[in-house]
């Protein structure tokens, strides 16, 4: 309400001291309860009394509903409270009775800005030409309208006509040009430019502009021509070099325009962003002809000094498009690394092939040098750990998680750290400790409940281990939803129904799990094994547990099963 008062009172300029003007003049008592009413709204709202300010302006309008004062100050409120067509009334109403107040005008204009009236707005700016208001501003604002709504001859008009009023200018030459060009005068749009150009010689960007107002006329020859002359001129000119490319994509030959495209990529004056995307764009257009030879190109632009870690980037993706061999892109992400040693992507992408060929070590040392730069980076940890544990040393997996998730950064995605603690809640299950085991699956639901593949191991941990079987259940359903045909989700799923003692429906999961993975390993065949015993299928249950034995399953009760033809309950793993 505040910041309402605040513009009210700065809306509200007639002065305290000012009487508002009364069409019952010769009624002085009414003038002065007027000025009264008017000079305590006012006071009200200094005191941020706001309700009582409008019923006071009200009482006022009511006073004398002539007021043109009164008018002015009470479309405020009104255009605070959403009353469009009350301030619009109000406001061109008194512009009507008083046109050379321009304090009103401008607020009609206010409102037309607000409510986007573009036509009502030129019309009042028009008749506004004949009163004291200043014609400079009247004709940009006429200009800008115009030229808005697309309407660029009446747009033109008025540059012609601000140019006569305050004389020449860059500006508004620069607009001219637009103006012409919209309305395909090439003759004005090229004498504008040849003006500019011979009345500030040491401007090259109006010789570059000159050229490209050729070309975007069609007049190849003078383009070629008025773009060669500026390059005379400056021979490293931005600008004029992107329009000659522009000229020889359209008229050729192609040598040309890759010429012109390299000298443009090489120029150290080549902004960033322009320099990624001509570089993308430019090794689409040789894509079609000569993939060694853009790769070679790369190579040149790498030997320069300016976006060399921009140029590799592109370049890293340009050979992962081709396939090219990890051994060809390796170097480039390290010099990448080089420059920006805390660059998340390229030590990703070089993990990832460190990954491919099982070189943990690798892993390890590089996440040990990344971690010199970025040491609140989880997901170094999560690597770093996971290296550790392939390589045989397991229990280095739970310090190296533990430190990462009490040094983690703010920012850390909440998906990475549900990731970690859900490695940690596998790994502590594989060393018994049951207890860690199950808080850090709990807390990786914590960070991410939609954590498939905590979802799976957290419900068999429970299946197994013993726990809350119904809440397994619904944590392996939601497995099931996401993903129907993943073996190991079915897999769970059929166990954890065998466990609350729900048979038929296990089957029917052992039926699915046998279409959906023929080839299922000595887990999953004991546990349809153990299905189709309890459901009264012995003899197909034999036949899965000896499937079992097969693929490596040497527990004495699996051999006690099919010794004597009977289910008997497993140990927990």
């Amino acid at each position: 309400m505040k910041r309402i008062a605040l513009y009210l009172l700065l809306f509200i300029t007639v002065a305290v001291t000012t009487p508002c003007r009364s069409q019952q003049g010769n009624d002085e008592a009414r003038k002065r309860a007027l000025e009264y009413f008017y000079l305590q709204s006012i006071s009200l709202l200094e005191e941020y009394r706001i309700d009582e300010s409008f019923e006071m302006l009200s009482h006022c309008l009511a006073l004398d509903t002539a007021s043109s004062a009164v008018k002015y100050d009470i479309s405020a409120f009104y255009q605070f409270m959403g009353c469009d067509s009350m301030v619009h009334s109000m406001l061109e109403d008194i512009v009507e009775k008083e046109p050379e107040n321009l304090k009103y005008s401008e607020a009609l204009l206010q409102y037309y800005a607000t409510v986007n009236n573009k036509q009502a707005a030129i019309t009042l700016y028009e008749r506004l030409l004949s009163t004291s208001y200043p014609k400079s501003d009247i004709y940009m604002a006429l200009y800008s309208l115009y030229n808005d709504d697309g309407d660029y001859a009446n747009a033109l008009n008025a540059l012609l006509k601000l140019e006569k009023s305050i004389g020449k200018s860059e500006m508004i030459s620069l607009h001219k040009v637009h103006q012409y060009t919209q309305l395909q005068d090439s003759v004005n749009a090229i004498a504008t430019i040849k003006a500019m150009v011979d009345e500030y010689p040491d401007n090259q960007q109006y010789k570059a502009f000159l050229g490209d107002t050729y070309l975007r006329f069609g007049d190849y020859s003078n383009a070629e021509k008025s773009l060669l002359h500026a390059l005379s001129c400056d021979a490293d000119d931005v600008l004029s070099i992107s329009s000659l490319a522009g000229l020889y994509e359209s008229i050729g030959p192609d040598s040309l325009y890759c010429r012109t495209v390299e000298r443009l990529l090489k120029n150290e004056r080549l902004a960033t962003e322009q320099r990624v995307s001509l570089l993308v764009d430019y090794a689409n257009h040789k894509e079609k002809s000569d993939t060694l030879y853009m790769k070679g190109f790369f190579k040149e632009l790498l030997e320069l000094p300016h976006d060399k870690f921009e140029v590799s980037d592109i370049y890293v993706r340009y050979l992962m498009y081709h396939k090219e061999p990890a051994d060809t892109i390796i170097p480039v992400l390290e010099s990448m690394l080089l420059i920006e040693p805390d660059n998340t992507q390229a030590l990703l992408q070089l993990l990832a092939f460190a990954i491919e060929k099982n070189d943990y070590e690798e892993v390890i040392k590089r996440c040990d040098n990344a971690l010199l730069y970025m040491p609140d980076k989880l997901i170094l940890y999560y690597y770093k750990g996971l290296a550790a544990y392939l390589l045989g040393r397991k229990k280095e997996l739970i310090d190296i998680y533990k430190l990462g998730l009490s040094i983690r950064s703010e920012d850390t995605q909440h998906s990475i750290i549900s990731d970690v603690y859900a490695t940690l809640g596998d790994t502590y299950h594989e060393f018994r400790m049951m207890r860690e085991c199950k808080e850090a699956y709990d807390s990786a639901l914590v960070y991410n409940p939609s954590n498939i593949n905590t979802l799976n191991n957290y419900a068999y941990y429970i299946a197994i281990e013993g726990g809350d079987l119904q809440r397994a259940i619904e944590m392996s359903a939601k497995t099931i939803e996401q993903e129907p045909d993943n073996a190991t989700y079915i897999d769970t799923y059929a166990w954890v129904l065998f466990r609350l003692g729900r048979y038929t429906e296990a089957k029917e999961y052992a039926e699915k799990l046998i279409l959906v993975n023929p080839d299922m390993s000595a887990v999953e065949c004991n546990h349809c094994g153990d299905i189709f015993a309890l459901c009264g299928d012995i003899e197909r249950a034999v036949c899965y547990w000896k499937k079992a034995q097969e693929k490596g399953d040497k527990s004495k009760n699996l051999k006690k099963k099919i010794k004597k033809n009977k289910y008997y309950p497993d140990a927990k793993r």
